[in-house]
């Protein structure tokens, strides 16, 4: 081969190795770019153990990454309202309607993606009572000498636990029996604070949603409350009007509809919306 050939190929070469650099430096840049997209995610108190399962693998293997805060629907509704940064919520429908009135969401956007029932807790390793029919429930919240309470107005377990004692009719006989949890410490969910009169002893019997029930420590899921009085919370996705990544919410939403999400959801207590 003469040298003007020879060179010719190391010139072509050289172009060749800069290509390849060139668009291996840009895929990684666009990989990087990715990896660095945040979702800042104000998800209910209710879906955190379904979350902190689902959150990494949906890291995995779609490359952004996910900043979840856990607090009561009430509390995100508001943040929603005053317009602090997130990406995604999960609040109830009706609360979806209102910010949807107020123009603080996307109103193209609502999915219901998951739904919980409330049931009875107990101090882990007492005796359950019975609570399988509509009789046996007042029975058991009756007799009781002490029921712990969720603060009035503090997320829809507060208001259901208000509503079903009104509806049975006990209202006022259990009143006396009525222990009200303190507010939450630093850095703790709001319902911890009820699970903990339990736990501690201060009180013998409580209601919330199921999936919050199994993941407090120290107490006992009774069972759920009988059909004829059951209710449910659905949880529905919201993006807010100032969210910086709602291209990302979406795909994080799509992955919360995926079997591979939605297979865990009852093991957590949840059932799908």
């Amino acid at each position: 081969m003469r040298h003007s050939d020879r060179e010719t190929v190391k010139s072509r070469s050289k172009v060749v190795l800069q290509i390849v650099l060139f668009v291996g430096t840009l895929v990684s840049a666009m990989q990087s770019s990715v990896r660095a997209t945040e979702i800042t995610f104000l998800c209910a108190t209710a879906l955190e153990p379904w979350m902190i399962e689902v959150i990494p693998e949906f890291q995995k293997t779609s490359g952004y990454n996910v900043k979840p805060t856990f607090q009561i629907i009430n509390d995100i509704t508001e943040r929603v309202r005053k317009g602090d940064a997130a990406d995604l919520a999960t609040v109830s429908t009706l609360q979806w309607e209102e910010l949807r009135r107020g123009r603080k969401l996307y109103p193209d956007v609502r999915v219901v993606i998951a739904k919980v029932g409330f049931g009875a807790f107990v101090k882990k390793g007492v005796a359950k009572p019975d609570i399988s029919s509509v009789e046996s429930f007042k029975r058991a919240f009756m007799n009781a000498r002490s029921i712990a309470f969720f603060p009035a107005g503090r997320g829809p377990t507060g208001a259901y636990q208000v509503g079903i004692f009104e509806a049975l009719g006990i209202n006022v006989v259990i009143e006396p029996k009525i222990k009200y949890s303190g507010a939450s410490k630093p850095h703790q969910v709001a319902s911890a604070r009820v699970f903990e009169l339990v736990a501690n002893g201060d009180a013998e019997i409580g209601l919330a949603m199921i999936s919050e029930i199994l993941q407090a420590p120290g107490v006992e899921l009774v069972g759920p409350v009988p059909p004829e009085i059951q209710d449910f919370v659905a949880f529905t996705t919201a993006i807010p009007t100032n969210a910086k990544q709602p291209a990302a919410a979406k795909v994080l939403i799509d992955f919360l509809l995926s079997p591979k999400a939605t297979s865990v959801l009852k093991s957590k207590g949840l059932e799908q919306g």
